[in-house]
């Protein structure tokens, strides 16, 4: 692992919000020179990692490797690492990321699982224009969590968090994943897991709720395309706050167009702003139009929280790398070391 004790690590990164000083934004132990550049769609000018030993951020393209002639670490203040392009890492540079949003991410998907379940926003809406429609009298009762099913693709550090809080809604929990060892861990938190095609395929069958939280990647692109969605209940709700593309966008429009699923949550999308003032379309079908759908615009792990631990991570991270010592949470199957 890296160590120069001829001067400090150059770390690039954007200028920290509300004038808070950088230092104090990331908390390191070590002496550190800080480049704090702008970045647009989420990267800098190429030509300032010329001279970089670290550079902190979410995208990675070829053009920045390029220009990257020093650099020894990525460090992703995030979980996900879809937008850092693997042939574009520089040889003998390590990529670690930061998870820790866990907790606000499975408070959103329960806050959007009972939303979905008592209509609350769409009564709201009604309500506020004078409508009485959604009122018990008229409507008639509702569903609640209670004994329901709660079902889970992806039984990672969300997938965990969010069955504990299912669990404490009294609610059946069932979950998929890639990892056949992870069936004891789920086991003993009331879970019933099972890996591979045919366990993801009971989730999808079986849940009133069905939760994606892969990370994305070639294997799980589209991994929720039509046949997929066309295996769950049709008075059962998609709840995504994974990565757009895992979710087939033309699959999940048709089926909440045509009511092929009782409705959806969606927080991460197909097309995002790439800067600080234009306002794209989420997709290129209009879900706006659809009165079964919650959309949020991917803030669901975007807590203070959030961001407090997932700097003191990449600033341990930094730490380590200045004293020769291994990092934490590298991702293994992009890193060049």
């Amino acid at each position: 692992m890296f160590s120069d004790s001829s001067g400090p690590l150059r770390v690039v990164i954007p200028p920290a919000p509300e004038g808070t000083p950088v230092g104090e934004w990331w908390p390191v132990t070590v002496d550190v020179e800080w480049i704090e550049t702008p970045f647009h769609d989420n990267k800098p000018d190429p030509s300032v990692l010329a001279h970089a030993d670290v550079y902190i951020g979410t995208d990675f393209n070829a053009e920045m490797g390029k220009a990257a002639k020093s650099l020894k670490a990525i460090l992703i203040a995030a979980a996900g690492y879809d937008r850092i392009e693997p042939a574009a890492v520089p040889q003998g540079v390590v990529v670690a990321n930061a998870y820790h949003h866990e907790a606000p991410i499975a408070e959103w998907v329960m806050a959007v699982a009972v939303a979905l379940d008592h209509h609350l926003i769409a009564s709201d809406r009604r309500f506020r224009g004078g409508d009485w429609s959604d009122w018990p009298s008229r409507y008639g009762s509702y569903r609640e969590l209670y004994g329901r099913t709660f079902g889970i693709i992806g039984y990672g550090a969300i997938g965990k968090r969010v069955a504990r809080l299912a669990n404490a809604y009294d609610m059946k929990v069932v979950a998929a994943g890639r990892r056949p060892e992870a069936g004891d861990e789920a086991k003993v938190n009331r879970v019933e897991y099972g890996s591979g095609q045919q366990a993801m395929e009971r989730v999808l069958k079986e849940a009133d709720f069905v939760l994606v939280s892969t990370p994305l990647i070639d294997a799980t692109r589209d991994l929720i395309d039509e046949r997929a969605i066309g295996l769950m209940r049709k008075d059962a709700y998609l709840i995504n706050p994974a990565r757009g593309h895992i979710v087939n966008e033309k699959a999940l429009y048709d089926a909440l167009k045509s009511n092929s699923i009782a409705g959806a949550a969606i927080d991460t999308w197909y097309e995002y702003p790439t800067s600080d003032t234009d306002t794209p379309r989420p997709s290129k079908y209009p879900f706006w139009e659809l009165d079964n759908i919650i959309m949020t615009p991917h803030h669901s792990g975007a807590t203070f929280g959030t961001r407090d631990r997932r700097a003191k991570t990449v600033a341990a991270n930094i730490d380590r790398l200045s004293k020769g010592q291994p990092l934490e949470n590298v991702l293994t199957d992009i890193s060049t070391i």
